[in-house]
């Protein structure tokens, strides 16, 4: 361990309690980082974008079952992802390698590199509920080397926190066929891409969103649009794509078990549906647990959590630095409106990420 000598403050957003963000929400001084391991970096944040999850998950059964409950009495600061500059090297063995893969796409970068102080980096706090308290809606964060990668020069800030590797455990294919529902929020917008460029020009992509953004849906990469507002997901699907069942149903959105519970009438029976987020916790349980032949949907499932992981942020670094995706805004706060952040987060009117600006480090590098 290593002590640095910071007696400044911080402000950070955070909430003892389950509840809609704007009820439970608090912004509050605390110190800066002084302590930590060896593997980690103080980082200044520049940007958080939100994510629906997160937000979910704290107005999540609210009066019925707590998951928040245990953090009552206990401050913790909510959102994954970020991005800013390393203020402060903290361990002798701050490096990083960048070698890896996602899916299908490889890639080797030959060097070994230290962050340095003044790097621009993006990345993704601790994602499990143990670690809730360590959550990046705050001026400052303490930064694991594997959960940080370098922006590319030619991204802003800004840009570089809306960026979210979604589809890992899909394990989708060169010339599969994917249906994502809800293509046009913060999640749907990076799967749509990740998807396209793992498909490749073979594939398919088949994406949702309300007619006044299917423009922006196609220019992603989605070969066809459904408007969700006109149809039943289900029997659409069933009477246009039981012919050509998808190898893979990417769900950003969870309000709809009928989508899985129907699936066999257009997915493969070696498909799989990846929930990327789920509003009915109860049924997504109860789908894990029933088996076929008692009831269960006769295809496989799988719950694709906001995990850090070194190997896909490097992988889509380079996607990103090669234009092959980019950022979709739906609009940016100021810190000290975050509660409007959620307030729009929570609309379901968004396109792409609401993003809120801590400190623009961009005006300064």
């Amino acid at each position: 361990m290593t002590t640095a000598d910071h007696s400044q403050m911080m402000k950070q957003w955070q909430f003892t309690k389950a509840g809609n963000p704007r009820d439970v929400l608090t912004m509050v001084e605390v110190p800066i980082p002084t302590t930590c391991a060896d593997d980690e970096v103080l980082v200044q944040i520049s940007h958080v974008s939100l994510n629906s999850s997160i937000a979910y998950r704290l107005i999540a059964y609210y009066g019925v079952v707590d998951p928040i409950g245990a953090f009552i009495g206990r401050p913790a600061v909510p959102e994954v992802d970020f991005s800013g500059i390393v203020c402060d090297l903290r361990g002798a063995n701050v490096t990083e390698f960048n070698t890896g893969n996602i899916n299908q796409l490889h890639f080797s970068l030959s060097t070994i590199r230290n962050f340095l102080k003044g790097d621009r980096v993006c990345g993704t706090g601790p994602t499990g509920i143990r670690d809730i308290t360590q959550g990046v809606l705050r001026e400052y964060v303490l930064a694991k080397r594997g959960h940080i990668v370098k922006v590319p020069d030619n991204i802003s800030l800004k840009d570089a926190s809306c960026f979210t590797a979604t589809v890992e455990r899909a394990n989708l294919k060169k010339g599969e066929k994917v249906f994502i529902n809800g293509g046009s929020g913060g999640v749907g917008v990076m799967a749509i891409q990740l998807a396209r460029s793992i498909v490749g020009p073979t594939g398919l992509v088949v994406a949702t969103c309300s007619p006044a953004k299917s423009d922006i849906v196609r220019n992603l990469g989605a070969d066809e649009v459904i408007d969700y507002t006109s149809h039943v997901l289900p029997d659409y699907l069933r009477e246009h794509y039981s012919s050509r069942p998808f190898d893979v149903i990417l769900d950003t959105v969870g309000s709809d078990h009928a989508l899985y519970s129907n699936s066999p009438d257009y997915l493969t029976p070696s498909g799989s549906t990846v929930w990327l987020a789920t509003k009915r916790i109860l049924q997504f349980l109860s789908a894990m647990v029933v088996p076929v032949y008692l009831g269960g949907v006769p295809r496989r499932h799988i719950f694709e959590g906001v995990r850090p992981n070194h190997s896909r942020m490097v992988a889509l670094a380079k996607l990103i630095k090669e234009g092959a995706m980019k950022a979709v805004i739906d609009s940016t706060y100021k810190f000290t409106d975050a509660l409007d952040a959620y307030d729009r987060l929570m609309s379901r009117k968004v396109t792409g990420k609401v993003v809120i600006e801590v400190n623009d480090l961009d005006r300064v590098t």
